[in-house]
C-alpha cells in the first residue's frame, strides 16, 4: 500500500517538452537516494515538444547557438555539442557561436541531454517514463496526489510539476462556425498534415503573422510552393530579424532604479534608440530585468502593455533568424506572400476551397479571398479556464488551479507554486514554462526555461 510517507520523494513531471525534459534532467542529476521521478509525455520522443518537433529543416532557432544551452553555467555546452558532429549527416560543416541552427537538431541536442542524465543518474534513484495523457489530478490524504492518465492507469506522488508548453490558439472569428468541422480549415498548424490538400499553385491564408505563420510559409516555401500565402493579423506586423551574429546589449538600466509604469519603459527605451543605440541591441539589453519590469507593474499596468505595447514588443522581442527573414522579403517581393491588417469577418468553405471576407484596419473596406486552406496561426491561447482540455476542467472543478488576473496564464507564485482556486498554495502543486506567463511574462524560450528548471528541482528536492 502506498502510504504518504513513502511519497515523500516520488515526483510526477506532467509534459516532455523543453520544460518538463530539463526539470527532469536536474531532478536526476541531484536527487538523493530513494527518489522517485515519474516523466508522464503523450507524444514521445521525449524533449522535443511543439517547438523542436518539426521534421522542416528550414524551421531554425530564433536565438544563436551561443545562447541556447541547456545549461546556464555551461553556456557552451550546445555550440560544443553540434562541434563533436559537425560533417555528419544532418549537422553543419561548421559552426559558430552566432549561428541560427534547425530545431530539429536542437531537438536531438535535448533528447542527449535527456539520455546521459538517465545514463548518468544513480542507481539508486528510480525513474519511470511514461506514454500517456493525464486527464485528472486528485489530492490524497498527506499532501500527496494522484495522476489518472486516458487510459484508466493512475500513479501516485508527493509533488506535481505540470511543465504543458503552449496551449492551441483562439479560434480567429470566436463564435461557432461549421466551417471549423471541415477540411479546408487547420486548428492546430503543428499537425504533421497540415498542408495536405493544398496545390502547388493553391492560394492559403494563414490567420496570423508571427512566428508560427512564418513556420507555415517557410514549409511551403520548402515544397515548391508556388501559390501566394495571404498573411492576415490585426496590425499587420512581421517578426523583425535578427542581425547575423552575436549583438552586444546596451544596459541603460539599473536594478534599484527600474520604471514602474509602461510609459515609463517606453520612453526611455525611446529615448536610448534616437540617441543613437542599435534597436536590437537596445532590446536585449531588457531582458536581464524582464522579470523585475513585469513585477513592478501593477496589474493595471501588465493590462495597460497588453494593450498598447504587446504587438510591438512581441516582433521586436522575438525575433526570426537572417534567413528566415530573407526567404519572407524574397517572397514578399515576388508576390508570393502578402501581409493584410484587418480583422476577420466571415469565413466558408466552397465546392473548390474556402472563402474569406476580412475588414481592412481602419476602414470599412471588405477584401475577399479564395483559397485552398485556412491556418490558424493566432498564437497560443492563455486562458487556462476556457480550454476545454479533461485535466484544466478536472483541477478547475476540484479547485486546484486558477487562472491569474489577466488570464494569462495560471494563478502562482514566479517561482512556480500554484494557487488553487481563490485559496492558498496547495504545497505540492508546481509548474513551469508557459503557464507562469503571467507572473513573469517572459517564460516561454530557452534562456528562461534552463533557469526556471534548474530553480525548480532545486525546490523539489528541499
Amino acid at each position: 500500500m502506498i502510504t504518504p510517507s513513502t511519497l515523500s520523494r516520488r515526483i510526477a513531471v506532467v509534459g516532455g517538452g523543453l520544460s518538463g525534459t530539463l526539470v527532469t534532467v536536474h531532478l536526476l542529476r541531484s536527487a538523493p537516494a530513494g527518489t522517485e521521478i515519474i516523466l508522464v509525455e503523450r507524444t514521445p520522443p521525449v524533449g522535443r515538444g511543439v517547438a523542436y518537433g518539426t521534421e522542416c529543416a528550414g524551421h531554425l532557432l530564433n536565438v544563436p547557438a551561443a545562447r541556447m544551452s541547456a545549461f546556464a553555467d555551461r553556456p557552451d555546452h550546445f555550440v560544443e555539442w553540434v562541434k563533436e558532429r559537425t560533417g555528419r549527416v544532418g549537422y553543419p560543416e561548421q559552426v559558430s557561436p552566432g549561428d541560427f541552427l534547425p530545431r530539429q537538431l536542437y531537438g536531438d541536442y535535448i533528447a542527449a541531454v535527456f539520455t546521459e542524465a538517465r545514463a548518468q543518474a544513480s542507481d539508486k534513484i528510480k525513474f519511470l517514463n511514461v506514454t500517456g495523457e493525464v486527464v485528472d489530478i486528485e489530492e490524497r490524504a498527506g499532501s500527496a496526489a494522484r495522476l489518472i492518465l486516458a487510459d484508466g492507469r493512475t500513479f501516485d506522488a508527493e509533488r506535481v510539476v505540470l511543465a504543458l508548453g503552449n496551449l492551441p490558439g483562439e479560434y480567429p472569428i470566436k463564435r461557432p462556425l461549421p466551417f471549423y468541422h471541415g477540411r479546408r480549415y487547420v486548428h492546430t498548424p503543428w499537425q504533421p498534415e497540415v498542408l495536405e490538400g493544398i496545390g502547388k499553385d493553391q492560394d492559403v491564408l494563414v490567420v496570423g503573422a508571427g512566428l508560427t505563420a512564418t513556420d507555415i510559409i517557410v514549409q511551403l516555401d520548402q515544397l515548391g510552393h508556388r501559390g501566394t500565402v495571404h498573411a492576415l493579423s490585426r496590425r499587420g506586423l512581421r517578426s523583425r530579424p535578427h542581425r547575423t551574429g552575436l549583438a552586444q546589449p546596451q544596459p541603460f538600466l539599473k536594478s534599484d532604479a527600474l520604471p514602474t509604469t509602461v510609459r515609463a519603459l517606453v520612453h526611455l527605451v525611446r529615448v536610448q534608440v534616437r540617441a543613437g543605440g542599435e534597436w536590437r541591441a537596445v532590446v536585449d539589453s531588457l531582458r536581464p530585468f524582464s522579470h523585475a519590469l513585469w513585477k513592478g507593474f501593477s496589474w493595471e499596468e501588465r493590462a495597460r502593455f497588453l494593450r498598447h505595447v504587446r504587438p510591438f514588443w512581441e516582433v521586436h522581442r522575438h525575433r526570426i533568424a537572417p534567413q528566415i527573414s530573407e526567404t519572407l522579403d524574397r517572397l514578399t517581393s515576388a508576390g508570393r506572400v502578402k501581409f493584410y491588417a484587418g480583422r476577420l469577418q466571415t469565413l466558408r468553405e466552397t465546392p473548390t476551397g474556402a472563402e474569406a471576407v476580412f475588414r481592412r484596419r481602419g476602414t470599412e473596406t471588405l477584401v475577399e479571398l479564395s483559397v485552398a486552406k485556412v491556418i490558424n496561426c493566432t498564437g497560443p491561447r492563455t486562458d487556462y479556464s476556457k480550454y476545454q482540455h479533461p485535466l484544466f476542467i478536472n483541477m478547475l472543478a476540484r479547485g486546484l488551479i486558477d487562472h491569474d488576473p489577466l488570464a494569462l496564464g495560471l494563478n502562482a507564485l514566479p517561482s512556480g507554486e500554484v494557487y488553487r482556486y481563490r485559496a492558498g498554495l496547495s504545497g505540492w502543486l508546481f509548474a513551469i514554462g508557459a503557464p507562469l506567463k503571467g507572473v513573469l511574462w517572459e517564460s516561454t524560450a530557452a534562456p528562461e526555461i534552463r533557469v526556471q528548471a534548474r530553480e525548480l528541482a532545486e525546490r523539489l528536492l528541499s
